[in-house]
């Protein structure tokens, strides 16, 4: 084991200095941005917490008498429970069958998507800007990008052994391949989580920023949240990237290539999301598709959590499953797999 972490420790140092990794991170970090700088915008701005809901929607009335004149009242105005402007100026006749009108508008949904200001302040403040931007790298829908990134990340990194040529040198050193293998799956493990962190930094710091540009009444850096939840989803969000790390892995070995491991891994993440939906059209087949791959990682990382205790210890299971077998196969396959020089991918 101490052989295996010194080696993981020297790949370490090795991936560093190639350009695949950060420009990753980077994508990780602009993506993990966007929900607290869009609920800051949406805070201040109602238009842009009008496309967030799903567009622009109001509910108008006109009267011509005694005076002719007209009222809209839109979904900024129900959620944060405020009186549109002019709501004096309706006969009184009128106010009773407008306010039953308004509530019958509402009661169809259409402002189900438009968040008020507290939610919305949630959002950039502490701790949820945390909880939030580690939840839109995992479990953001309709596409989780964490998962897309990190096979990326895997098929390159053990791809590139194969494009070089040096895994047949590192292996010819007296490395078993065993260790090699269990190197790189800890490694990838680090990298994981060392981006979780950095994305959890910027979080804090983008609050912070917030803080300080903010008025009076926007002000603040924290906010009412659960501290737990940052450590619970940061704790899931690295367990449920396990079966996505070995699949990287795996599509790489049994290819030798990276530019294929790639393909093979991402065309899958895009088939299983298809599969998923065309299931849930049929009543009997919709809960095997809460246990495929993609679904029980949108499912475990979801913070606060949807399932209940035995779904929760299902999807677990399910998560540690996929991870055993695709670790397992790569072992095989990479068992008997000769290993050549350099094949330049």
């Amino acid at each position: 084991m101490y052989h295996t972490l010194r080696l993981t420790k020297w790949e370490w140092f090795k991936v560093r200095r190639l350009r695949i990794p950060w420009i990753l991170l980077a994508i990780a970090l602009l993506v993990s941005q966007l929900g607290i700088w869009v609920n800051y915008l949406a805070f201040n701005n109602d238009d842009v917490n009008m496309l967030m809901g799903g567009g622009f929607v109001s509910y108008s009335v006109s009267w011509e008498e005694p005076t002719p004149g007209s009222i809209e009242i839109t979904c900024s105005d129900f959620v944060n429970d405020r009186m549109p402007p002019g709501f004096d100026q309706i006969p009184e006749d009128r106010r009773a069958e407008f306010l039953k009108e308004m509530d019958a508008w509402r009661a169809d949904g259409v402002c189900d998507g438009f968040a008020d200001r507290e939610q919305l302040r949630r959002g950039f403040t502490l701790p949820n800007s945390i909880t939030q931007s580690i939840a839109i790298i995992s479990s953001f829908r309709p596409i989780a990008i964490g998962p897309i990134l990190i096979m990326i990340l895997a098929a390159s990194i053990l791809g590139s052994e194969y494009g070089w040529g040096t895994l047949r040198t590192v292996l010819a050193g007296g490395i078993g391949r065993w260790k090699f293998l269990f190197a790189k799956l800890l490694l990838l493990i680090r990298m994981c989580s060392d981006a979780l962190i950095v994305i959890s930094l910027l979080a804090v710091v983008s609050s912070l920023v917030i803080a300080l540009i903010s008025s009076d009444e926007n002000g603040g850096i924290a906010d009412s949240g659960k501290w737990s939840e940052v450590v619970l989803i940061f704790l899931k969000t690295v367990y449920g990237l396990l079966p996505f790390i070995a699949l990287g892995i795996f599509a790489t070995v049994l290819t030798t290539s990276r530019g294929i491991g790639i393909a093979l891994s991402v065309g899958y993440f895009i088939v299983e999301s298809i599969l998923a939906t065309l299931l849930r059209l049929n009543d009997t087949l919709a809960d095997v598709a809460d246990y495929l791959l993609i679904q029980a990682f949108l499912s475990w990382t979801t913070v606060p959590s949807e399932l209940d205790s035995s779904e929760t210890v299902g999807v677990f299971v399910a998560i540690l499953g996929y991870s055993v077998i695709l670790v397992a196969a790569t072992a095989w396959v990479f068992k008997q797999r000769d290993i050549g020089g350099a094949i330049g991918d």
